[in-house]
């Protein structure tokens, strides 16, 4: 029984968890989703195919969309998804299922696995000051050390989700009553809101003067939207950004911030011993 896992990640948790996958899984392929985004038709060949993403605003990133809109889940006799997220609320699962249900195709398992987050603020609404409070106090949370803490429960997580996969169990993550309306409810808010694919609106990025130009975050933009000019980095207005904060988070120096909304440096984010090559070979071979 062979299986594909397609995967998208931005700082290393959902590379981590589909190679942990692929190690309790015999006879497993994975295949990163941006390397075939060009690609004029993307078939599956394997009999279990499994997607693995990072929940980005409750919902799948821009590229993992796209990805779903052309492939063709023909050879899949079980499909999954395991998403990474902060225990934050989601409605990503919807739209695999909206996606798989034009092949007549349904989602047999989703799961969500609980990781460190790799956003210091983003796009937190200046409303919410709470909320916002808690985001500006990332840096001062996450650690090594704590992300380390986490991972028995990660693995843990990732052993449930390899057996039911084997054993081709169906099993969707549990939602309250009120969850579960509250699901429907925010996808008839979100799924217009996101139709812009991703150009608007774009986090303002910038380089302070402490850049030496090392490219890093070039390498890594999944989007290809980083260029460097100059010896320091640009982000292209007519380049989608996917908003996985890997340009923030891969720079050595943390010379990329962002303005009005986070000019600290108090720490960047990637997971534990996945680094820049690992990251940017998601893209495959140019």
């Amino acid at each position: 029984m062979n299986s594909e896992i397609y995967y998208f990640t931005g700082t290393g948790n959902s590379l981590h968890v589909a190679k942990e996958l692929q190690k309790r899984m015999p006879d497993t392929k994975l295949i990163p989703i941006i390397s075939v985004l060009k690609e004029g038709a993307v078939r599956t060949s394997a009999e279990n195919v499994g997607f693995v993403f990072p929940i980005y605003m409750m919902d799948l990133p821009i590229p993992v969309k796209q990805f779903l809109n052309k492939v063709d889940t023909g050879s899949a006799q079980y499909i999954f998804a395991a998403a990474t997220r902060v225990s934050t609320f989601y409605i990503a699962d919807i739209h695999i299922e909206k996606a798989l249900r034009k092949q007549n195709k349904k989602l047999d398992s989703f799961f969500v696995v609980n990781m460190a987050a790799n956003s210091p603020c983003g796009l937190a609404p200046k409303s919410m000051p709470g909320f916002k409070k808690m985001i500006n106090d990332w840096t001062n949370k996450i650690t090594i050390e704590k992300v380390n803490l986490l991972e028995p429960a990660v693995q843990d997580r990732l052993q449930l989700v390899s057996q039911k996969v084997i054993n081709r169990e169906r099993h969707k993550d549990e939602r309250s009553a009120l969850q579960s309306f509250l699901k429907r409810t925010v996808s008839l808010i979100i799924t217009p809101l996101n139709r812009a694919n991703g150009i608007k609106p774009i986090i303002p990025y910038f380089a302070d003067s402490t850049c030496n130009g090392c490219e890093k975050c070039e390498r890594i933009c999944p989007s290809g939207r980083v260029k460097m000019r100059d010896h320091k980095p640009e982000w292209q207005m007519n380049v989608p950004c996917y908003y996985c904060y890997a340009c923030f988070n891969v720079c050595p120096e943390q010379a990329i911030l962002i303005k009005r909304r986070y000019e600290k440096k108090e720490g960047r984010y990637l997971y534990p011993g996945i680094g820049v090559k690992e990251i940017s070979g998601q893209k495959g071979s140019k």
